[in-house]
């Protein structure tokens, strides 16, 4: 019985350890990209852990490209089933890193959130992809979620995937205000450059079908 107590005391530590890890790594990389202070003011309380088609794991601050990005996400947190949450993604690169003059683009906005099921979650702009341009060398690309008060009533017109307005210059933190949602409890930033899927993504965006 005690080698059984102190095997689970060990493995508690362990997680403890690894998740200040995480937790410490993910702060250092959102103020080596200066999502801190550009975007936030300080940072999400724990690590988003984010995979892709099942299969790709994201790296905190690592680039990908657009075509290993172009479906919805898996994501996972410390989420409470009996709480509401809201999960947004943006570029604050748009349309580039020097010269950001639609930060942020909104990639993604999903709200009202029971604990993780995104699913039934309301989606006021369904998930598009990383399309960074040709020439607009890495953009960076952040996941937030934030916790709300409960189930919310929101006034945001829907955003669609066919049409480029209404994503660009999206604030998250005047959002955030907005809803009277704290600072975020999870996040994640990547980067992402040009590959030969963006062009594709743009026919979506401006409603080309061929």
């Amino acid at each position: 019985m005690k080698l059984l107590v102190c095997y689970w005391i060990f493995v508690g530590f362990i997680c403890l350890t690894r998740s200040q890890g995480e937790i410490e790594n993910v702060r250092r990389i959102m103020k080596e990209l200066e999502v801190i202070p550009e975007i936030l003011e300080g940072p999400p309380r724990e690590l988003l852990r984010i995979k892709y088609d099942n299969s790709l794991d994201i790296e905190e601050g690592e680039i990908y490209t657009p075509t290993e990005l172009k479906l919805q996400p898996r994501l996972d947190w410390s989420a409470d089933p009996e709480a509401f949450y809201t999960v947004v993604m943006i570029c604050p690169d748009a349309p580039n890193r020097e010269n950001p003059m639609y930060r942020s683009w909104l990639h993604w906005l999903v709200v009202n959130i029971p604990g993780l099921d995104i699913m039934k979650g309301q989606a006021l702009s369904e998930y598009f992809g990383p399309l960074p341009q040709k020439d607009s060398g890495v953009q960076r690309y952040l996941i937030l979620v934030y916790q709300q008060s409960g189930k919310l009533d929101f006034d945001e017109k829907k955003i669609e995937l066919s049409n480029a307005d209404g994503h660009s210059n999206f604030d998250v933190e005047k959002f955030a205000d907005k809803y009277e949602m704290a600072p975020p409890v999870a996040g994640n930033v990547f980067q992402s450059r040009w590959d030969e899927f963006v062009p594709e993504l743009i026919k979506t965006l401006h409603g080309v079908n061929e």
